[in-house]
């Protein structure tokens, strides 16, 4: 990916349209395409949990959260380091480790990801593949088309930017799993 690309990525849950982490015209094409309020955050897809060191501030129960439910569909709010709030002005970031082959392989050879579910904004996500080549295909620089069992749920959101968890958005992780995972050492 080159300065200012962004790709259309399957994931576990729904198709995403992907930039790199610090691309900041990248970024800004996401608000413009999706028409996006520009105050909503777009989310990060991780590898794995190391690649959250340099970005997010972890816990205990973060940790212990991470390692039973990732990856799979479950997207964590969590305080920024110092570091990445100085390079972003972001407080906070939305983290996941998706459950699919083909995401991670691309996380992996591109870093850490910001990608949000690919749709105009307060619209559903797209699933069929030739609506995504319609609408989108002229926006990105590459489509990884896979066949997909993807949800029609997206992922279960929960802050952990304070000391109690709240659930932001449920999915198909429910909180009594998550306060059952917190429960067991």
């Amino acid at each position: 990916m080159n300065k200012g690309d962004l790709i259309i990525i399957p994931t576990d849950t729904v198709y995403g349209l992907a930039a790199k982490l610090y691309d900041e015209e990248a970024l800004h094409r996401i608000f413009e395409i999706k028409g996006r309020d520009q105050s909503k955050q777009i989310p990060i897809l991780c590898h794995q949990i190391s690649d959250l060191d340099q970005i997010a501030m972890l816990n205990d129960y973060s940790k212990k959260l991470m390692e039973k439910f990732w990856p799979g569909p479950i997207t964590f709010v969590l305080n920024t380091t110092e570091a990445f709030f100085h390079l972003t002005g972001e407080k906070t970031i939305a983290a996941r480790i998706p459950n699919h082959s083909k995401a991670l392989e691309l996380i992996k050879k591109y870093g850490v990801l910001r990608v949000t579910s690919l749709n105009k904004s307060g619209e559903p996500p797209l699933s069929d593949i030739t609506h995504i080549r319609q609408q989108f295909g002229r926006f990105v620089s590459d489509i990884y088309e896979q066949n997909l069992e993807q949800s029609d749920v997206s992922s279960t959101v929960v802050d952990l930017t304070h000391e109690n968890v709240q659930i932001l958005r449920q999915g198909t992780i429910t909180e009594k799993a998550i306060k059952d995972a917190l429960k067991t050492t």
